[in-house]
């Protein structure tokens, strides 16, 4: 049966998912969501400790999109997509680390990048006119974005970052790949993601010659779905190393697309005792469990960069999820607020006595593991980026240098690249996307 999507706004009519993803924004602003969940068949349980990594997401696969994609086709964009390890470390006693940065760009966000970047045009396909992919990053979904579209054909990705907010090596992640525009915003990246969400918003074919214009953020549902994927597999993993006990997931959150994909995989039966959601300082979503209310913030600056958001897109997602209901929402998260001092730390202490040397945002999620682990529960942190990604505050903290040899082709580029330059408005933006169109702007 297709699955349908509403808006998380509930203003507008509901869509099929190749419509929603193809949009990736509702035009009433919100995030859509699937009216119902699919749930995994009892057999995919009975097997999961000892199925692969893609296995385990060629099922998960098929139950979102088999309706969609002929079942050879999906197989082989699973295989593709999935093309490295996702293995789980043992830290000590019943704690592991799924460890998600063995991808191209050393970061979580390459398994639904890649994904993404291959199921979009057989379900969405385009014509002459082409694609546009237009994301915000903080950090990491700049590169990973550029990565895995860069073998497509047709297709521009824009990626806007806040001005002095990223490290050189990950803007030469994205700055390096071909068809890329690079658009640095003198703002945050709250004002980034704001553009982008406007663009989609408004319409933006009208703008581009009806080349088709999507979301390359976590707000595109695509993206998340391929996310639900490491939920199941680092679950698999942790109960085969401590069979029959509860596991727990400590999941650094900044735009909540990580945590919200695993309350969708959660829906889908992860059995999954409960998540812990780890903030920085920029701690809404803390504050949401603990009052039941928002107050979106402007973000403060801290050392897990890539968790600066002061209003989290997915946040919509997570309170659809659950219907409102705060009290449901509590039984399955405890959130978990830490300072720049607790950071660093758990990073020095990490580095020092265990020789595991970790950024400030999988800190975090070890952090608050460390807080909320209880006796007799596995407890699995999420580890979201190579330590070489954030190298120069890793290396003020814990006093030693990382290596970083993936990333030395890229940075000795970076100087050969354009970077454009623009204010946080949309007249801006708009500006530089026409240029684009007229091919008087790319790397």
């Amino acid at each position: 049966m297709d699955m349908i999507l509403h808006s998380t706004n509930g203003a507008t009519a509901k869509v099929s998912l190749p419509e929603g993803v193809a949009n990736g924004l509702s035009p009433d602003g919100g995030l859509y969501m699937p009216d119902i969940f699919p749930r995994l068949p009892q057999a995919f349980y009975n097997n999961l400790t000892d199925m692969s990594l893609q296995e385990i997401a060629y099922v998960i696969a098929n139950t979102l999109f088999g309706d969609l994609v002929e079942s050879s086709l999906l197989k082989k964009i699973v295989y593709d997509s999935l093309n490295f390890d996702i293995p789980l470390r043992h830290i000590g006693g019943d704690t592991f680390m799924l460890e998600l940065f063995h991808g191209p760009t050393k970061s979580f966000k390459d398994i639904g990048a890649r994904f993404m970047a291959r199921l979009l045009p057989v379900i969405d396909p385009v014509d002459e006119n082409g694609r546009d992919i237009i994301v915000a990053t903080s950090g990491d979904s700049g590169g990973a974005i550029a990565n895995g579209f860069s073998r497509a054909a047709n297709t521009r990705v824009f990626v806007l970052f806040p001005k002095d907010e990223l490290e050189r090596y990950q803007i030469a992640q994205f700055t390096t790949e071909r068809n890329v525009v690079a658009i640095e915003v003198n703002g945050s990246y709250d004002q980034c993601q704001a553009m982008v969400k406007e663009v989609l918003r408004t319409n933006a074919a009208t703008l581009h010659d009806r080349r088709h214009i999507t979301s390359g953020n976590s707000i595109n549902l695509l993206r998340q779905f391929a996310s639900i994927i490491y939920f199941f597999h680092g679950y698999a993993r942790a109960l085969a190393a401590r069979p029959g006990q509860p596991v727990v997931i400590s999941v650094p959150c900044g735009n909540l697309g990580n945590l919200s994909a695993g309350l969708m995989a959660k829906r889908m039966g992860l059995p999954t005792k409960r998540f812990i959601a780890a903030n920085n300082a920029n701690d809404v979503f803390v504050e949401y469990l603990q009052t039941g209310g928002f107050s979106p913030k402007a973000a403060l600056m801290t050392i897990a960069r890539a968790m600066d958001v002061g209003n989290p897109s997915n946040l919509a997602r997570i309170i659809d999820l659950y219907g409102g209901n705060l009290e449901h929402l509590r039984e399955d998260v405890e959130g978990v607020s830490l300072d720049d001092e607790t950071l660093a730390v758990t990073m020095r202490h990490l580095a020092d006595e265990l020789d595991i040397v970790v950024e400030p945002q999988t800190a975090a999620a070890f952090a608050a593991l460390h807080r909320k682990q209880r006796p007799g529960e596995t407890g699995l942190v999420l580890a979201c980026a190579d330590p070489s990604k954030f190298a120069g505050t890793v290396e003020r903290i814990i006093g030693h240098s990382v290596k970083m040899p993936h990333l030395q082709h890229s940075i000795r580029q970076l100087r050969d690249v354009r970077i454009v330059k623009i204010p946080p408005t949309l007249s801006a933006l708009d500006r530089v996307m026409q240029l684009a169109r007229r091919n008087q702007l790319a790397n």
